[in-house]
């Protein structure tokens, strides 16, 4: 489902409608007083906007909205393009393959920096968009085991299942097995890993799947809240086989540049680890905490807000 929604492979007419109602606007050369920021319809980038949003008006006089959608990201996208929104966070994988149209194959294919140096040039120079260094964490597909099955096999890479794989059972989603270029077949080739057996699963089953042993293995998310909630560990692509997905951060360049957002923001740079987005995602997905609440506790847990 995330995946998905930041792939962009669907765009609401209502969330189109609900993120354009009331969004602020600038004019060119204006001072802007209100921005609006709109974040997608999962947990993820809306606990990240929120940690956005009070920073800079804890830092600045700014005034920032935000803006629920249940559109995609080549949505935001082209919302930023109309200056109806003035930001978003989103993935620099997503804007590589979406609105930058490019393909992780070929030079680009194992150099996930090239990429993400790409997508920093290549916004600000078509759409004077601003793209922030990594938050800190990638949410991507990985190879995903149990706790204990990591524990008991020395598990921390892709490559270190190989030995394994013929007699396990793993589950993916069905999209994940027709993707061409980086999907199943690929992945599975660049690795030599050859399972007993491959079940296609609802992302709903397959983490409890895996946590009761009727799988062996299952691609997952990087940063799923249910990992923690059922003690499950998500492998390093130790070969760089998918495309870089760090959470990043996309905005007008003129409000950052009116603001010093770029000075403001730098204490986030990095410092959301895949651990601590993982963390908070459990907190809004399993424990049912507001985003806004997460997001404030993690601020001052750093030292960012008092």
């Amino acid at each position: 489902m995330k995946k998905a929604i930041r792939l962009g492979m669907a765009v609401s007419v209502v969330g189109l409608s609900a993120v354009l109602a009331g969004c602020g606007s600038t004019a060119s050369g204006a001072k802007v007083t209100h921005i609006t920021l709109a974040a997608q319809d999962f947990a993820e980038p809306r606990i990240d906007e929120w940690i956005v949003k009070d920073l800079i008006q804890a830092k600045t006089p700014l005034k920032v909205s935000i803006r629920y959608t249940t559109g995609a990201s080549g949505l935001l996208h082209t919302l930023m393009k109309q200056n109806s929104i003035q930001g978003y966070v989103g993935y620099d994988g997503t804007e590589f393959t979406g609105p930058l149209g490019q393909s992780y194959t070929g030079k680009w294919k194992g150099h996930p920096n090239q990429v993400s140096a790409y997508v920093v040039n290549q916004e600000m120079k078509r759409w004077g968009f601003w793209v922030s260094p990594s938050l800190g964490y990638q949410d991507t597909y990985a190879l995903g085991v149990t706790q204990a099955t990591a524990k008991k096999y020395h598990l921390t890479t892709d490559s270190s299942v190989v030995p394994y794989a013929s007699h396990w059972v793993i589950a993916t989603d069905p999209t994940f097995q027709q993707r061409k270029g980086d999907g199943f077949t690929a992945w599975t080739h660049a690795y030599g890993l050859h399972f007993k057996a491959t079940h296609a699963m609802d992302y709903s089953l397959m983490y409890e799947a895996l946590a009761k042993g009727s799988v062996n293995a299952a691609v997952v998310y990087s940063t799923d809240g249910r990992l923690k909630k059922l003690h499950e560990v998500p492998l390093k692509d130790n070969k760089h086989f998918f495309p870089p997905y760090h959470g990043i951060l996309i905005m007008n360049h003129s409000v950052v540049q009116q603001y010093h957002l770029n000075k403001v923001l730098a204490p986030l740079w990095g410092r959301i680890t895949t651990k601590d987005q993982t963390q908070m995602n459990y907190e809004a997905d399993v424990l049912k905490e507001s985003p806004q609440t997460i997001a404030k506790q993690f601020l001052k847990k750093q030292g960012l807000l008092k």
